[in-house]
């Protein structure tokens, strides 16, 4: 039984709560235990806020999106917004210093809301003043700062423990009431340990209500063996999400972290799973070939068809019976041209079985050369799954224009044999294996990653699965749907434990163009550029944050905030900082700005070169040696004499230079500090030029 099952039948006491999360998520050694111990000790030894020499810590709690207390992806100021309100922001957390209680709670709200009244602020940040208040009294507060999602396990606990909790006050009171009650149970436990516990035991109460939603999958595992095994439910419903966002947020990143849940080291459970990773993608004359090996290279039908590799194809195919036809038609289909007992006219390579009088099969020696990478898999198979192997359940593909429903899901493929012989067999798709795979191991969850999702014609690629992959449409959930598939004819659903995780580029084609049967059925997850992440970086004068903030709001400005830049064109250059080499991180941002954010502006602004210099604050350089594109004008009379014809009300005609990528001005920190001070970087350079 789960931890939210076992309080639920009063199997844990409060403090047991607390030590089973803290085991189970090894909280001793965390990133965030560390991180949140770290901070709140920082904030408590200072003395005062008022001062700029504290900016660093009011900064960290009321701009980073992920200070180590709590992550508010979507809930904080911007950049801008953040640094027009530091004289507010900086008399706010003076104020919860000096005293975190209900008044200053109701001021600080109360102050937030007056700055939004006269444009300030662009919003109210309402968790965000929870998340200043839990770094300040982490006794009294918890880490959960969304007062929806406190309320959840708030009410949970104080049901299952019988806390006789009122829990009817704002955030802070619900919170008092809480650890108070908590403390009271279970004095000796630790107020960060139960902060972080309260927030984990909020997921798993996500979990366990949308898999109450949805239902749960059962089945049963191969027959192979003559024992049926109970396979346990899926852990939760299946998942439909697309990450969606300008380039370079970290949409191909979060699809790469997010394989790592779906990959595991092998072990003695999961050698079905491990088996069925090597028979998947291979046809039956290369499994009988396998079986053959393993039956010391001769045997009937029979025995060939109940060995536990035939069976687990089956399995991962589908089928449940024809065991035979299939096993037969393939060993005529592939015996050698001069066999004296098979008489069968469509032969193909490669040709390496032979049946004798008495209807056993046997591999032909001589042949097996034709089958080396067989041996080498057959060796393979016996030995199992290494201790430390991964065992991945999940396929990654990324759509294009010309991608395809025989690609994805099932298609009619030309297949030649060595004797220039050509078939034209049905196969099945990466999403078909993958789902053939999950279907044999319900036990455990599988996924389909597609990046770039938004490049492939979603109707010809997903064709009549468009509607097999909505949650409630799965196998075994509340509203199965099984089709026909187009080319073989068979039925098919696709299966609860196989999740769909895609990534799109907003720049690339906007959101509002998507196939509308497709944002229907998945949860769409915005990953916009997070400035926080490169906050303190400065390299050779220049500071990041800054800099991507002035380029995005003058893109935002001329074009949308769809096109932004991402944080990751400069995570190089910090990964470079913090390795502790500078030059090697100046070389990095004149990569960035050259390779990835040039010509990202040239595709976005259709080499409007003049867009292009109001993004560069080139227009505000008064210096032209710290101008990356260089405006050039010519009188019109001069270039094509007095009776030219063309009417413009300047008479002059203008021209655009790009600096070449070899010029000294890419060298020069202070033409990428222009970028967000260009009348102070120019008031420098002056200054550096005068002596």
């Amino acid at each position: 039984m789960d931890l939210v099952g076992n309080i639920e039948a009063g199997k844990l006491t409060l403090g047991e709560w607390i030590t089973t999360l803290a085991e189970d998520n090894d909280y001793s050694s965390s990133e965030w235990n560390q991180r949140y111990r770290a901070f709140t000790i920082q904030l408590q030894q200072t003395s005062t806020f008022a001062n700029p020499e504290t900016d660093d810590l009011v900064k960290r709690l009321w701009y980073e999106r992920d200070n180590g207390i709590a992550s508010i992806r979507q809930g904080v100021p911007s950049l801008a917004e953040y640094e027009q309100n530091i004289p507010l922001f900086r008399e706010l957390t003076e104020r919860v210093r000096q005293q975190a209680d209900e008044a200053t709670y109701q001021y600080v709200g109360n102050a937030l809301l007056q700055a939004k009244e006269t444009g300030q602020l662009r919003r109210m940040y309402w968790s965000l003043r929870n998340r200043v208040f839990a770094s300040f009294s982490p006794e009294f507060c918890t880490t959960t700062v969304d007062e929806n999602a406190f309320t959840k396990a708030a009410n949970f606990l104080n049901k299952q423990f019988h806390l006789g909790l009122a829990l009817t006050g704002n955030w802070l009171q619900k919170n008092h009431e809480l650890k108070q009650a908590i403390h009271t149970q279970s004095p000796n436990a630790d107020p960060y340990y139960v902060n972080m516990a309260i927030w984990h035991l909020y997921e798993l109460l996500c979990e366990r209500d949308n898999e109450q939603k949805q239902g749960t999958v059962t089945g049963t595992t191969s027959t192979a063996s003559s024992k049926h095994a109970e396979v346990k439910a899926i852990p939760h419903s299946p998942t439909n999400v697309i990450y969606f966002g300008p380039p370079g947020t970290g949409k191909t990143f979060t699809l790469q972290q997010k394989m790592k849940e779906y990959t595991s080291h092998a072990a003695p459970a999961d050698s079905d799973a491990w088996l069925d990773s090597r028979l998947e993608s291979l046809n039956w004359m290369q499994v009988i070939t396998l079986v053959l090996l393993d039956l010391e290279k001769r045997a009937k039908v029979r025995q060939i068809t109940e060995h536990q590799w035939f069976q687990r194809k089956a399995l991962l195919n589908g089928r449940s019976s024809n065991f035979s036809q299939t096993a037969w038609a393939t060993l005529q289909s592939f015996t050698i041209a001069g066999s004296t007992t098979v008489a069968y006219k469509g032969r193909r390579e490669p040709a390496i079985f032979d049946k004798t009088a008495d209807s056993e099969w046997f591999l032909v020696e001589s042949q097996l050369e034709q089958v080396d990478e067989l041996l080498s898999l057959y060796t393979e198979l016996k030995q199992g799954p290494k201790s430390a192997e991964a065992i991945q359940r999940f396929a990654a593909v990324t759509f294009h224009q010309s991608y395809g429903y025989e690609e994805f899901i099932e298609g009619i493929r030309a297949r030649s044999d060595e004797s220039g012989n050509i078939s034209y067999p049905i196969e099945p798709g990466i999403f078909m294996r993958l789902c053939q795979r999950a279907n044999a191991d319900p036990a455990h969850r599988y996924a389909i990653f597609i990046d770039e999702i938004n490049r492939g014609n979603i109707s010809k690629i997903f064709g009549e699965l468009i509607s097999l992959i909505e949650v409630d449409k799965r196998a075994g959930m509340s509203n199965a749907m099984s089709l026909q598939l187009s080319y073989s004819g068979d039925p098919f659903s696709v299966p609860a434990n196989v999740d769909i995780i895609g990534a799109m580029n907003t720049a690339d084609r906007s959101l509002a163009l998507m196939d509308t049967a497709l944002r229907r059925r998945f949860d769409f997850v915005e990953m916009m550029p997070d400035l926080s992440l490169l906050s303190g970086t400065k390299v050779k004068g220049i500071e990041l944050e800054p800099l991507l903030e002035k380029l995005n709001s003058r893109i935002e400005a001329l074009y949308d905030r769809e096109h932004t830049l991402g944080h990751a064109f400069f995570m190089p250059v910090k990964h470079a900082l913090d390795a502790g080499d500078e030059e090697a991180a100046f070389k990095q941002l004149k990569i960035a700005f050259q390779k990835k954010i040039m010509p990202l502006l040239q595709e976005y602004f259709f080499d409007d070169w003049n867009k292009i210099r109001l993004v560069l604050a080139d227009n505000q350089k008064q210096d032209d040696s710290l101008q990356f594109v260089i405006e050039k004008t010519d009188d019109l009379d001069t270039l094509f004499g007095n009776n030219h014809a063309l009417q413009r009300h300047d008479q002059q005609s203008t021209a655009y230079e790009l600096e070449a990528f070899d010029q000294e001005i890419w060298n020069r920190p202070q033409a990428y500090q222009a970028i967000y001070q260009p009348q102070q970087a120019t008031l420098d350079e002056q200054a550096v030029n005068n002596g």
